[in-house]
């Protein structure tokens, strides 16, 4: 079990071994006041590592530098975090930490015993776990008081939103199709499938030439050749893929070419094409709201850790 709980902003689990390429007391970087050494850079590399389900040696010597420097850049981001945490007085109660491992308990459908089982086979302590989830609830404070409750979305600029992507918010297009049927017996020869090949190659001559689709049907039902009428309107995906891609592309009357499937030979119609009803605005406007809420936060975000940066003093070592 990788992943054990789901947040806004995701949380790395610890993995078993640890990348030990190099000595453990080398300054990797100074942040302010606060010091990165090379053995929490490992630690965090062998974490993302673990993530990804990958080790060291699967690592291309330029790959596993690039890691090393993205990973670097977030803890120094997150040292930079923490001090502004510190600085603010933001707390974490143990009554918080609980509820956050109740709710992972809840969201796993998992016994306390399970968890930590789960745990244990990630290389962590329950006590740890609680450490990670409470640096991520006072994290998730921080952002909301420097960050969130900056943010504002007014409702012309839902509406806005609405009318540029109203597409985004349409239901899914349909498709109203009929259908000419040559069926195909079972256990039918070579010979007999071969004419009823020619038959359906006929029929589609006469749509070709312009004769009316429902009166080749009624002439060729009477006759008993074939068989067919509206089937009816379908929703992407509902089609199977070969009468899908007949019919991709066709407009309102036209006839796709013949279709040869294990049940025969078919001729499909295109009664009318419906691009999707667009949802009530009243029914997506909060939806709206959420996704403009995280573009301005995420824009925000980016603003406030680049002043911290700007404000701060980072001495990058390695």
């Amino acid at each position: 079990m990788k992943h054990l709980f789901t947040l806004t902003l995701a949380l790395l689990l610890a993995c078993g071994g640890l990348v030990r390429a190099e000595t453990l007391d080398r300054i990797a970087a100074v942040v302010n006041e606060q010091i990165i050494t090379t053995y929490q850079l490992q630690q965090a590399v062998a974490e993302r590592l673990a993530e990804r389900g990958r080790g060291q040696q699967n690592l291309a010597a330029g790959e596993l530098a690039e890691l090393r420097s993205a990973v670097l850049n977030e803890l120094v981001d997150n040292a930079l975090v923490d001090e502004r945490i510190a600085a603010l007085g933001i707390k974490a109660e143990d009554e918080e930490v609980n509820a956050a491992v109740q709710d992972v308990l809840r969201q796993n459908k998992l016994s306390l015993a399970q968890l930590e089982e789960a745990l244990g086979n990630e290389g962590l302590t329950l006590e740890r776990y609680k450490e990670k989830l409470r640096q991520q609830i006072l994290r998730f404070k921080l952002i909301g008081r420097e960050v969130q409750s900056k943010i504002e979305v007014s409702t012309e600029e839902i509406g806005e939103y609405f009318r540029t992507h109203i597409d985004d918010y349409r239901k899914s297009p349909t498709l109203h199709l009929s259908r000419i049927s040559f069926v195909l017996p079972a256990k039918a020869s070579a010979a007999r499938k071969a004419a009823l090949r020619e038959e359906a190659a006929a029929a589609w001559n006469r749509l070709r030439d312009g004769e009316d689709f429902s009166a080749v049907l009624a002439d060729l039902e009477q006759t008993g050749k074939a068989q067919g009428g509206d089937m009816g309107t379908f929703a992407e995906g509902e089609l199977t893929p070969l009468f899908y891609a007949a019919v991709a592309g066709l407009d309102t009357g036209a006839v796709s070419e013949v279709i040869e499937n294990s049940s025969g030979f078919h001729i499909l119609r295109v009664i009318g094409r419906n691009p999707g009803e667009v949802r009530n605005f009243d029914t997506v406007k909060d939806e709206i709201q959420r996704t403009l809420r995280d573009k301005k936060t995420q824009a925000r975000y980016q603003e406030w850790a680049a002043g911290l940066k700007k404000n701060a003093y980072i001495d990058i070592r390695l």
